[in-house]
């Protein structure tokens, strides 16, 4: 696969977001197969290749794209191609199309074309004239499928994709006084414009649904929107068809004649009431809520919400969150606080070295409250050891997340350290937005708590939440908080206490308590204890202030 410089460019921009990609030829950036804190990866754009001089590896633009996201060299290829928006590149390595279907304007003349590869892909081409083409459309208008013959017709069959519409024109179901034209959007199912329907103004639309949810809901957008402008609608839903079946598997065992006589058989299409999706009544909603609320950690962290641990660098965030996720996972007291039932968790730890962070939890495990109960099956763990790399921007990797939280039925998750999961400017809202939703949308599949470990900075005359790290949309996305200081840094560190403020949108704010790391033997334990007479002062944040956010 030959890329230009331009391409390879746009596939490092995307890969490395969030990192300065220079126009040299030469381009260093930080390797994503190792905690690489100065750029010794080297990526050459005119050739293609990379070396990581700390020894991860080195290879061509391929080799790169397969020790990222894994596969065989062919879906790496093909990864690659859509990215660059060159498909064809790929797809000629293969076979040659099996079919091309052309868009054209109302005169008739040529605005792009499709191209089908089997198995199923779709490349779509733009000519450029002398024989050429572009191999991405852009703003390039996408008109119903066959549309001369639409403006002409008086009856239009709607099918769901170009090889059903190729096929039911084929037919020739019209007459002298029937003209009858077949097509289908560019886009495909669920992707219907409105503006596409003016065209059906005074005539007859039949509609063939595939035989799957997405095709009856496809064939019910339709009929919505150009029942406004039609004569009638009938959606026929053809008998005998397969899981997932068309119009096309109906025609290969059945005739054109049985094919008009379902038409005819169909009643016509009429809208009905639909219940509210998005809209509940509010004295239903009201009286939906529960008694009581449902507590992880008791007064601390509700069941399915989302929060953050927080604190400088070295002062215990990290441990105290596996901590936390092992009383959760055995239904032990947690801080002195009560886990009301045990729960299913998982620890995704992407800073620390895997081995750190298997020794952590078998010491926590071996020194932790006597009432911790067998923890197989209760605690899944990720780290770089199960996958080199793991960014909330991967929506592949996040779907396989989603999955085995699913699978495993997660109800409490730790993503540690929040600035490993992603490749953005967490002081950008916008970009800090996106990444937050995509957490978001993690805890609305699963149906879990999250908890983020992040970073405060140094500014000792705030609270510790009012001095969480990065942009107000990562204020705005918690609903508790755990903040950890260290109240006696002058001491040794094998000394240091260290004081626990809680803030919960749920609950009125629980008073500081005060932990010591205790390392007996090979054991580890927060030890419960008081502040040391010469702790230094800490700003306790009021729950009216953590309930406005960062103001």
């Amino acid at each position: 696969m030959n890329l230009t410089k331009d391409q390879v460019h746009t596939y490092l921009g995307d890969r490395f977001r969030g990192q300065h990609i220079t126009n040299s030829r030469e381009v260093k950036l930080r390797c994503p197969f190792h905690d690489d804190r100065e750029p010794s990866l080297s990526f050459n754009t005119e050739r293609g290749v990379w070396h990581c001089h700390a020894g991860c590896g080195s290879g061509g633009l391929i080799d790169f794209e397969q020790k990222l996201h894994g596969g065989s060299r062919e879906d790496a290829m093909a990864r690659i191609a859509e990215l660059v928006h060159a498909d064809h590149l790929f797809e000629s390595r293969k076979s040659r199309p099996v079919a091309l279907y052309p868009y054209v304007d109302a005169q008739g003349r040529l605005l792009f074309e499709k191209l089908r590869y089997e198995p199923k892909r779709f490349v779509q081409r733009r000519p450029l004239g002398d024989g050429k083409y572009e191999y991405k459309l852009g703003n390039v208008a996408k008109p119903l499928y066959r549309l001369p013959e639409v403006l002409v017709a008086n009856t239009i069959v709607v099918c769901e994709g170009e090889k059903d519409s190729d096929r039911v024109a084929s037919l020739q179901l019209g007459d002298e006084q029937t003209r009858v034209a077949a097509t289908t959007n560019f886009d495909g199912a669920g992707k219907w414009h409105d503006s596409d329907s003016v065209f059906f103004a005074g005539k007859r639309v039949v509609i063939f649904p595939d035989n799957d949810e997405i095709g009856q809901e496809h064939a019910e957008k339709v009929a919505r929107s150009v029942a406004k402008y039609a004569a009638g609608v009938r959606v026929v839903k053809l008998p005998d068809l397969p899981q997932k079946g068309d119009v096309s598997d109906y025609l290969d065992s059945h005739t054109k004649e049985e094919l008009v006589a379902e038409i005819k058989r169909a009643p016509t299409w009429k809208p009905h009431d639909e219940p509210h999706v998005m809209l509940v009544e509010g004295t239903k909603f009201a009286i939906s809520a529960p008694d009581e609320v449902e507590w992880a950690v008791a007064g601390v962290i509700e069941k399915g919400s989302n929060g953050m641990f927080a604190g400088e660098p070295k002062h215990g965030k990290s441990l105290a969150a596996a901590d936390l996720c092992l009383s959760v996972a055995t239904g032990a007291p947690w801080l002195g606080f009560p886990v009301p039932r045990r729960m299913k968790c998982a620890l995704v730890s992407r800073e620390d070295y895997p081995g750190m962070t298997a020794r952590r939890i078998a010491q926590l495990y071996r020194g932790g409250d006597p009432a911790r109960m067998d923890l197989e099956g209760w605690l899944w763990v990720n780290t770089r050891a199960q996958t080199p790399t793991f960014l909330l921007e991967d929506d592949c990797a996040v779907n396989k997340l989603i999955r085995e939280f699913q699978k495993e039925q997660v109800e409490f998750a730790c993503f540690d350290v929040f600035r490993r999961l992603h490749l953005t400017d967490e002081n950008d809202n916008t970009e800090m937005a996106k990444v937050l939703g995509v957490l978001s949308r993690i805890q609305h599949e699963v149906g879990s708590a999250l908890a983020l470990v992040h970073h405060v900075n140094r500014e000792l005359s705030h609270s510790i939440f009012r001095r969480i790290r990065g942009a107000s949309a990562i204020h705005g996305w918690l609903e508790w908080g755990v903040g950890i200081t260290v109240v006696n840094e002058q001491d040794p560190p094998l000394q240091w206490i260290r004081q626990v403020q809680f803030e919960c949108k749920s609950a009125c704010a629980q008073p500081p308590r005060y932990f010591r790391i205790d390392n007996t033997g090979n054991n580890l334990k927060l030890k419960l204890t008081e502040a040391p007479e010469n702790a230094v002062p800490r700003p306790v944040r009021s729950a009216a202030s953590f309930m406005k956010g960062s103001a």
